[in-house]
């Protein structure tokens, strides 16, 4: 995985260098201690995973992920600061930063965000392969060019890395759905499934019980998540969002052992509430 850093400490460069490469599958590619030079070597880096110190002088983090994304450039973010306002690190989150990390950096959540970072690029990366192979979509001629509804294809599996979905038996129907709703501009409720599938009302069942198998798992991994990021702004949003608060509260009880069953979660609520995060 390679990584890039942006950070006006030299000592913080020094840190962060250090935790990156005692992973022999990660490199630093790159440093700077201005965005501009940021900027330059996105440009012709192959750079996976940036960290940017949002505190930069001429132009701020969220300036500079959103100069960077506008030139069709879409690494990943890890954004740093210190003590912030929540509306600024709600910003953040809106222009596509994957994690939050408040200073001064902690050894042990800089590994664990790392590892989370890496995983859903992982992840992505082989359904994106196998969607490949599917639909024969890989040709040189539609590999550069983003309109508006695939920046929001795009933006809905960044969530659903986020939550760790991307790989389950349900994915495939996951995404199809996901991406017709965006395509055709509809809600949930106006899906006609059988058409949508091809099958009866017993086969939807069954792919609904795949579906709802996956997007359980999701709120297990968001619950664990609330349990060790309390106050992440992002994981919060997406809590009540996706799966409603109360949902979360309860499989966050269960995890602790203080409830003999988990969360619900409605399909309904879900999609659509994953279709107005994109928006």
């Amino acid at each position: 995985m390679n990584f890039y850093i942006l950070d006006n400490d030299s000592k913080i460069i020094h840190l962060l260098s250090n935790i990156i490469e005692n992973d022999f599958n990660n490199t630093v590619v790159g440093t700077a201690s201005n965005p501009q030079q940021a900027y330059d070597d996105a440009m012709r880096l192959g750079i996976d995973i940036m960290f940017i110190d949002y505190a930069m002088p001429a132009m701020d983090g969220v300036q500079l992920i959103q100069k960077i994304q506008d030139s069709h450039h879409y690494p990943h973010f890890i954004m740093t600061a210190q003590a912030i306002l929540p509306s600024v690190k709600t910003s953040a989150y809106q222009h596509g930063i994957d994690f939050f990390i408040e200073k001064p950096l902690n050894i042990a959540e800089v590994k664990s965000v790392i590892k989370l970072a890496a995983q859903n690029i992982n992840m992505s990366n082989r359904l994106l392969q196998v969607l490949d192979l599917v639909s024969g979509a890989a040709t040189n001629n539609n590999t550069v060019t983003i309109n508006g509804k695939n920046k929001k294809k795009e933006n809905a599996q960044s969530i659903l890395r986020f939550l760790g979905i991307t790989a389950g038996n349900g994915a495939p129907a996951i995404n199809k759905l996901i991406n017709t709703m965006i395509e055709r501009e509809i809600s949930f409720d106006e899906v006609n499934f059988e058409e949508f599938f091809q099958c009866d009302e017993h086969g939807k069942k069954i792919i609904f019980q795949r579906i709802r198998r996956d997007i359980k798992t999701g709120l297990n991994n968001l619950a664990h998540m609330c349990m060790d990021y309390p106050e992440n702004d992002i994981i919060l949003e997406y809590a009540n969002n996706l799966y409603e608060y109360k949902n979360v509260h309860n499989e966050i009880s269960f995890l602790k052992g203080e409830r003999t069953n988990g969360g619900q979660v409605s399909l309904k609520h879900f999609f659509n509430g994953l279709i107005q995060e994109i928006n």
